[in-house]
């Protein structure tokens, strides 16, 4: 089990804001976080360091443009020597804009980890958009938001798409919709740190309840979003002008 955490935020932005929460859990891992809120030694004592670096080309100084209007502060390069290849041991790819192409740059630092192989890849959402330009999916049974399954099979022909809340094939993790990243972080957690640490840090943030499937099939999902399009029409049929 990890005694310390070295973890990178992969910034692309735009990005979904939520994507990028489940970097707060990691956050709660550390003996900062825990002694802060009041808990008995046996549990303060659980803690580990955990270094968190926010990587995006535009370098320290500036910020990543998340939605709702909010940002992140970069703090690293993708060339800083800090989240180089064999100095994370995690890389947590909230998703950007599905139609966004990376740039060279990004794709490289990508594949640079891949082929040393020494860091999970935490992929949120449309991270694996990202992570599929990359290469890190091919050959991979991996995941992603179920709405867009279709078009990310297509896309990425020689990954193993499977309809899951998130889905693990070796150090490759991804997650399904938007939330779903904090199913992903439970479970990893869970495999990457002391037991009792990982339980700790879930019942405080409330997760790590959902299992790995998804509690309605494909079909039912299907159906329910037919429903809400066909709502969403005749509610705007039926609204008309106000009358004076």
């Amino acid at each position: 089990m990890a005694t310390s955490l070295r973890v990178g935020v992969l910034l692309v932005p735009p990005m979904q804001l939520l994507d990028a929460a489940p970097i707060d859990v990691f956050g709660m891992l550390t003996p900062e976080y825990l002694e802060a809120c009041g808990l008995p030694a046996p549990l303060t004592k659980l803690a580990i360091p955990v270094s968190i670096h926010y990587i995006a080309a535009s370098g320290p100084g500036t910020y990543a443009s998340m939605t709702s209007s909010a940002s992140l502060p970069v703090t690293d390069f993708l060339s800083s020597e800090a989240v180089q290849p064999g100095h994370l041991d995690a890389l947590l790819i909230p998703g950007p804009d599905p139609n966004v192409v990376p740039d060279d740059e990004v794709l490289a630092f990508l594949r640079a980890h891949r082929d040393a192989n020494k860091t999970d890849f935490l992929v949120i959402c449309t991270g694996s958009f990202l992570a599929g330009y990359a290469g890190i999916l091919d050959g991979k049974r991996v995941t992603g938001p179920r709405e867009i399954l279709g078009r990310l099979k297509n896309k990425f022909p020689a990954a193993k798409f499977v309809e899951r809340r998130w889905e693990r094939d070796d150090r490759v993790w991804t997650s399904g919709g938007i939330t779903n990243g904090l199913d992903l972080a439970a479970a990893y957690l869970h495999a990457k740190v002391q037991k009792e640490l990982a339980d700790l840090v879930c019942a405080m943030a409330e997760i790590g309840d959902r299992g790995q499937d998804y509690d309605s099939g494909r079909v039912s999902n299907g159906l329910w979003w037919i429903w809400l399009i066909q709502r969403a029409f005749f509610r705007g049929k039926t609204k008309g002008p106000k009358s004076e």
